[in-house]
């Protein structure tokens, strides 16, 4: 099950990452034309380019969480027994899915009130609420990713750096 999500959640993102940074490069390119070339603008353009990279960073997060890529300290995981490794692992997951909880309740909360109030974009004069859903949907994306972390631990337990080392060393033998 957590292999075939896992799949359709990497397909997602990695479209909507591609569809983000593409509005984000292409808008960006446009205006600067226009600025630069027919001293003119496009009163929307900036706009557009801020809300897809707000877009690209909750949709990386996720990313970032599936590839392993957040800042942490490895001190405790070099050192550790698989054993222990695999706790380690385990109880950032949890902290992890923790703040994701937090982040998925607190970004609808953020969403369905700025929604309620009718609020629009400065430029573009669409619903805020809109611009504050990625939030929310990030979050869940987060669990779902922190919940594969701790299925790919607990079927699977890492190794210690040392173990890594050692296994690298024997290959180069």
């Amino acid at each position: 099950m957590f292999e075939a999500l896992n799949k359709c959640l990497d397909r997602l993102e990695s479209v909507a990452m591609v569809v983000f940074m593409s509005i984000a490069t292409i808008l960006t390119t446009i205006q600067v034309v226009y600025r630069y070339g027919f001293s003119g603008s496009l009163f929307w353009a900036e706009e557009v380019v801020i809300y897809s990279i707000i877009c690209m960073s909750f949709i990386g997060a996720s990313m970032g969480v599936r590839h392993g890529t957040h800042i942490s300290v490895d001190v405790l995981n070099a050192i550790a027994s698989p054993a222990v490794n695999r706790w380690l692992h385990m109880i950032a997951a949890l902290i992890g899915i923790v703040f994701a909880g937090f982040m998925t309740y607190y970004g609808f909360v953020l969403y369905f009130s700025t929604l309620d109030r009718g609020q629009l974009t400065a430029a573009l004069r669409l619903p805020m609420a809109w611009f504050y859903l990625p939030i929310g949907v990030s979050g869940v994306l987060l669990i779902l990713r922190y919940l594969w972390v701790i299925n790919e631990v607990w079927k699977k337990p890492p190794v210690s750096l040392s173990e890594e080392l050692v296994a690298e060393s024997d290959k180069l033998i």
